[in-house]
């Protein structure tokens, strides 16, 4: 996850890995509202799989095959819910937005700032959430800025 976006950034994009405490005040304050975000989306994602997996189980007849008909369907979990998906292209957006104005100096990475910064944190249960996603829910528009 962390080296994937490497291959097809747009050129002007910030790719420094750069470390929360040397990152923007903006950055920072930013990611404590990612941070809060995400958790709240984590707790909705984890009642939302839970559920889907109950359904199955009834359908299927037994938890073994409810978790593979689950994740057929679905095959990042919990971190396919869509209010996970919103959470992260939204600070990923942010993150980008941010980093025109901060500039080389003090911009940092979107994925950096999204992954390696939760597992700096030591926030294992986003860490799992975020890194189960099989890839980035963000794209690129004609102009070859993220979207």
């Amino acid at each position: 996850m962390l080296a994937q976006p490497r291959d097809v950034a747009p050129p002007q994009d910030i790719r420094v890995a750069r470390k929360r405490d040397e990152a923007s005040p903006t950055h920072r304050t930013l990611f404590a509202e990612y941070e809060a975000e995400l958790t709240d989306a984590y707790d909705i994602a984890a009642e939302w799989w839970a559920d889907i997996i109950s359904t199955e189980e009834e359908l299927q007849g037994s938890r073994e095959k409810a978790l593979e008909k689950a994740f057929d369907d679905r095959v990042a979990g919990a971190a396919a819910s869509p209010q996970v998906v919103w959470v992260i292209r939204r600070y990923w957006l942010k993150c980008v937005t941010i980093n025109v104005s901060a500039g080389e100096e003090t911009g940092v990475a979107a994925e950096i700032f999204l992954l390696q910064w939760l597992i700096d944190a030591g926030k294992t249960e986003l860490v799992k959430l975020v890194a189960c996603m099989p890839y980035w829910p963000i794209g690129q528009n004609e102009k070859g800025n993220w979207c």
